[in-house]
């Protein structure tokens, strides 16, 4: 068993980040657990790419993000770039910053779906180290432009809140 952990912890380095408020400008869907069209959140990722060229005062070009939150009823999720000023947004999409937090960061390279799960992984983690999640906090997906469209893989950087 030891060994089965020690290399999910390689197959999926998780690390303690100090996160500075973070400005993002990008596009919004929000979608119902219950009777939820779960198509939209592919269509708005869509219409994100397509526009992504509008959003000015971009941080890193290469990168896009998914802050995301969600309560019993519904989860919201965002396709953004990290902006270094909220001056302009585009119509149709929204700005916003996320306050300074620290994160457990979880770095998957792997198939898709997710084999181990990033996100049990980081609830492993806390709960082995007795750390609570910030449940007010966003979470934030982090993807590289350069890594979308492999068939059956995925590059993303988790940060998960924690208190």
């Amino acid at each position: 068993m030891s060994n089965q952990s020690e290399m999910i912890q390689q197959a999926i380095p998780i690390s303690r980040q100090d996160l500075p408020e973070l400005q993002f400008v990008g596009m919004i869907v929000n979608v119902s657990f219950k009777h939820g069209d779960f198509s939209r959140i592919g269509e708005v990722k869509e219409a994100f790419m397509r526009r992504r060229a509008e959003i000015q005062n971009v941080i890193d070009p290469d990168y896009f993000y998914a802050p995301w939150y969600s309560c019993e009823v519904m989860f919201t999720y965002f396709y953004c770039m990290q902006v270094s000023s909220l001056t302009h947004v585009p119509e149709g999409m929204m700005g916003f910053s996320v306050a300074a937090h620290t994160y457990l960061r979880a770095e998957y390279d792997g198939v898709s779906p997710w084999e181990p799960d990033p996100y049990g992984e980081l609830h492993r983690y806390r709960a082995e180290h007795g750390l609570k999640e910030h449940t007010n906090a966003m979470v934030i997906e982090k993807y590289a432009f350069a890594n979308e469209g492999r068939e059956g893989r995925i590059t993303i950087d988790i940060f998960g809140p924690i208190e």
